[in-house]
């Protein structure tokens, strides 16, 4: 089984080639993969059927709310707590792996084509493995699947540990791929303004 150092590295390099590939306009790309129609377009999105999500006009400098947000994320865990016959073991060890986040929170459309994101409260779902105590890389010391919640950067995880066979907690943080690159960022349910537009705000194009 691979280490999961090994892991790491490998996804590291399949963000680093997926930022490379596009030069187009970040917003423009951002927001056509999600289907925004601009209002100079000449080409309207087909929406028969399924309810707007996007404002008409979108604004630099202007503050939206979607009904939830999403991004992919590496979890990190430093320390846990296993619960054998009743009894609960801190346990200091390093585990990683990947899971799927959801949040609330703002973002902000900027001049300068990048996306400022305020998250607040997180939840999701992760699998990860678990490096010795003696942080050797040579094996796993077991494979963690479960959730996690948590606010800022404190991240609270709970779940199983399929190898050793027993539920346990930790503690630890997350790498959120939209930190990396606003492209992993998802947005699900309709976008509003949180305050109306500020009548210097210039409107985003699809140029």
């Amino acid at each position: 089984m691979k280490s999961p150092f090994t892991i790491f590295c490998f996804l590291v390099f399949t963000i680093s080639m997926a930022l490379g590939q596009d030069n187009r306009n970040p917003i423009a790309k951002f927001l056509t993969k999600r289907g925004y129609t601009f209002p100079d377009s000449t080409k309207k999105n087909d929406l028969s059927g399924k309810p707007k999500q996007w404002p008409d006009t979108l604004y630099y400098n202007t503050m939206y709310k979607a009904k939830i947000m999403g991004s992919l994320t590496i979890p990190i865990t430093f320390s846990s707590i296993e619960i054998t016959n009743g009894d609960a073991v801190v346990s200091p060890n390093v585990s990683l792996g990947l899971g799927y986040t959801w949040f609330y929170g703002d973002f902000i459309f900027n001049e300068n084509e990048k996306i400022t994101i305020d998250p607040t409260f997180f939840f999701g779902v992760l699998g990860d493995a678990g490096i010795e105590n003696n942080f050797s890389l040579n094996r796993l010391a077991g494979f963690f699947a479960g959730g996690f919640i948590g606010i800022g950067a404190f991240t609270l995880f709970g779940g199983y540990d399929l190898i050793n066979k027993y539920p346990l907690v930790g503690i630890g943080g997350r790498v959120d791929f939209f930190t990396i690159s606003q492209n992993f960022l998802h947005v699900f349910g309709k976008v509003r303004e949180v305050r109306k537009h500020k009548s210097i705000a210039l409107p985003i194009t699809g140029e």
